[in-house]
């Protein structure tokens, strides 16, 4: 009878150990905590970034009548939310250009404590894109901004587009994609110089970079997998096949790890999905989707407090709003 007892014991033990390995498992992995739209585009509204500045949370994104119009007649504009906690949003800074489609904002937080804002300006005649340039502005808190600068490269590109920029010891690094693929850096934001032209294949695109210690990483858009970059002092890159196929990475590091959001391109509709960069074999491992049953992509991400919290829209080429979903790392 004793040894029976000591029996069912014994498995009682395992099966609270087991369930507790395996709870601890589960909470180790992200999970979403909540999902929220905070926009409903009129009627489109997509290409999203996000930071936290100053305590709030600031929204960029497009919106116009649909997603692309070469004729010229619609033309997007650029439209800052912000909210102290993200339950709230309110307006807080809009641009717009006659005539001119602006296009894919970016925000990050400059060595100066300003907002940037990177924008895309594009112009269309008889449906051929006829002016591509990259602009800046500068923001602060209380709403006081310059106008769209142009920014300069060196050697001069006068028809360009960079896709995005990180700040990294104090210098802003990024990738363009026209006239040509090409890393470039810049102390000020606004002119920028050549560092190297990756030899990539397959119709490099939109790109993400950021640095964990001592090394930097980046990811690009291809037609076929994303390559992953890993270079130890920004020049010199080490490229290799990140084993699938994403669009519009966003690069952020969290307890020495490296992550992006972008969208996954996973055989059902494309969708909005967390990826976690192996450091060594630059493969790329799905860890969570936020959405699945509509278009969705271009995010934003912030991490703070061991939160990240992530900005998308989701909708159709004709329809579409802006999310933010906070999730836990």
């Amino acid at each position: 009878m004793v040894e029976n007892n000591m029996v069912r014991f014994l498995l009682l033990l395992m099966i609270v150990l087991n369930s507790g390995s395996i709870s601890a498992e589960k909470d180790s992995s992200p999970y979403i905590i909540s999902t929220k739209k905070i926009y409903t585009g009129k009627p489109y509204a997509s290409f999203t970034s996000l930071i936290n500045y100053k305590g709030r949370f600031y929204c960029a994104f497009r919106e116009a009548k649909k997603h692309y119009d070469p004729s010229g007649e619609d033309v997007g504009i650029i439209r800052i939310l912000h909210s102290k906690n993200g339950k709230r949003w309110q307006p807080f800074l809009s641009y717009s250009v006659d005539g001119i489609d602006l296009r894919d904002p970016k925000l990050t937080v400059t060595p100066e404590g300003k907002v940037m804002l990177l924008v895309e300006e594009v112009k269309y005649e008889n449906k051929v894109a006829v002016l591509r340039k990259s602009c800046v502005s500068f923001f602060s808190s209380n709403k006081s901004h310059t106008e769209l600068i142009p920014i300069s490269f060196k050697p001069n590109m006068d028809w360009n587009w960079l896709w995005d920029v990180s700040w990294i010891d104090g210098i802003a690094y990024g990738y363009i994609y026209a006239p040509y693929f090409a890393f470039v850096k810049s102390s000020n934001g606004i002119n920028y110089k050549l560092v190297d032209k990756p030899a990539i294949d397959n119709s490099p695109t939109e790109a993400s970079v950021v640095k964990l210690r001592d090394k930097f990483f980046s990811v690009v858009r291809r037609k076929q997998n994303a390559y992953v970059g890993i270079s130890n002092d920004g020049d010199q890159w080490q490229w290799k096949d990140g084993g699938m196929r994403i669009g519009c990475p966003k690069l952020f590091t969290y307890k020495d790890n490296v992550y992006t959001v972008g969208r996954a391109y996973n055989g059902k509709m494309n969708c909005t999905a967390l990826f976690k960069v192996d450091q060594t074999s630059g493969k790329l491992v799905m860890l969570l989707e936020l959405s699945s049953d509509m278009d969705s992509a271009y995010p934003g991400a912030v991490v703070k407090d061991g939160m990240l919290y992530i900005s998308y829209y989701q909708g159709d080429l004709m329809k579409s709003s802006i999310y933010f979903s906070r999730i836990k790392l």
